[in-house]
């Protein structure tokens, strides 16, 4: 047993006036509450209780003590209250990361509704198109569209994410309108990364592939530049329907190959520490984004 365990049965040997009621709330045997207050007698080389055969009371270095012991215990009681209360209700601080358009476009309009649900939920949001791991980071989510493949996380997926191909109607007026995906490395790209020497796009129509190297002036790691810089006509760029969507509204964009999408198809992950523990909070927030996205793509939001 620990410390803890020799001021717990210290502080209800006196509150109940012996050893063996302190030893029945405890659980264990009176012997074993003596040798913990004994161990306490001990370590701090002084005597604590008065022991007679009728009743115990406290020395002065045993009354000090208990102030200290009260103080303690109840703090410990406290703090299990609070960490049973985030197992098992949607409680506390809540530390999510997600990439920036997702956080912006998709979740912004949705974290009203969530925190109307949970009330007691403190909800921190990082914004972030940076692979952050949340082992290293001490989030309780990521959130992450990609393929997951760490095994050092768990991952719930959410839903998958569509990305398809898109140009302003000014560039395909001026370049032509591919009809292939061959004809993509006869244009200019924008791609989502950070390396202007080009990229390769994996496209599928269901029943075929096609790799395709393609290049041009700008790659970035946030679609909504991306999406901008193809509406203002500097390319084609692949992006998730749920980034380009305000853009197609306004016919800035149109969508170009439609029966061709990016291969294998992504999907939007919840990753987080392995654990059965995982804070009711989490769970809450996995579970809601689970019923607002739809599970066959990520829709644009009406």
């Amino acid at each position: 047993m620990d410390r803890l365990d020799a001021f717990r049965a210290f502080a209800l040997s006196w509150q109940h006036g012996s050893f063996a009621a302190a030893a029945r709330e405890m659980d264990v045997t009176r012997s074993q509450v003596s040798k913990l207050v004994a161990s306490l007698e001990e370590t701090y080389n002084v005597k604590l209780l008065n022991r007679t055969s009728r009743a115990l009371s406290l020395t002065s270095a045993g009354a000090e003590l208990h102030e200290y012991v009260r103080s303690i215990l109840a703090l410990s009681d406290e703090v299990s209250l609070a960490l049973t209360e985030r197992r098992t209700q949607a409680i506390g601080k809540l530390v999510v990361n997600a990439p920036m358009s997702f956080g912006t476009i998709m979740l912004a309009p949705r974290m009203s509704q969530f925190l109307k649900q949970h009330p007691r939920v403190e909800l921190r949001m990082d914004l972030n198109d940076r692979m952050l791991n949340p082992i290293e980071m001490g989030f309780d989510l990521s959130l992450r569209i990609a393929h997951v493949s760490d095994s050092n996380l768990a991952a719930r997926r959410i839903c998958a994410v569509k990305r398809s191909l898109y140009a302003s109607p000014a560039y395909l007026e001026q370049h032509g309108i591919p009809v292939e995906p061959a004809q993509l490395a006869q244009h200019r790209c924008l791609n989502y990364g950070h390396n202007l020497t080009g990229a390769e796009w994996l496209l599928s129509d269901g029943r075929s592939e096609k790799r395709v190297r393609v290049g041009g002036a700008l790659c970035s790691n946030n679609g909504e530049m991306l999406a901008q810089a193809a509406a203002d006509g500097l390319g084609i760029v692949l992006q998730p329907d749920f980034i380009t969507q305000q853009w197609v509204a306004r016919g800035e964009l149109v969508q170009i190959l439609g029966e061709w999408q990016e291969a294998p198809l992504i999907s939007l992950y919840a990753l987080y520490v392995p654990s059965s523990r995982l804070p009711m909070a989490a769970r809450a927030f996995i579970d809601f984004l689970v019923r607002e996205f739809n599970e066959e793509a990520l829709a644009p939001f009406a």
